[in-house]
């Protein structure tokens, strides 16, 4: 299994979601809480146990990726609207597929927005 998958599965056991999850849940983003999960397990050691820590720690690049090009708004705006539109269930696993498509600094986050823009684009 790669660290892509057990991360999604990891997130999807934690945060108790099925594929009919909603993104609100008790007045908060499940999509929010996955990545400020990601953030708290880097910043504050012994905030998780080990194995999910390593899970998290390979997210770290993908979390910084998403908060310079999508939180910062500079990918496509078509695309942001598609990816703010994933359920819960479906954005751990872009998470997951960014850390499988070996996402370790912003460049790399560029690269694979670009290539999920090109591969939405002949989707539509």
């Amino acid at each position: 299994m790669s660290t892509g998958t057990e991360f999604a599965g990891m997130v999807r056991k934690a945060a108790r979601m099925s594929t009919r999850t909603r993104d609100r849940r008790d007045g908060g983003s499940l999509k929010k809480d996955i990545l400020e999960a990601i953030q708290a397990s880097n910043h504050y050691p012994g905030y998780y146990n080990e194995e999910r820590t390593r899970l998290y720690r390979a997210a770290y690049p993908v979390w910084m990726a998403w908060r310079k090009h999508v939180d910062g708004y500079r990918i496509d705006g078509l695309l942001r609207y598609r990816i703010d539109q994933l359920t819960p269930w479906q954005f751990a696993g872009l998470l997951g597929e960014m850390i499988d498509a070996g996402v370790t600094n912003t460049f790399q986050g560029e690269l694979f927005f670009s290539a999920l823009r090109d591969r939405e684009a002949i989707a539509a």
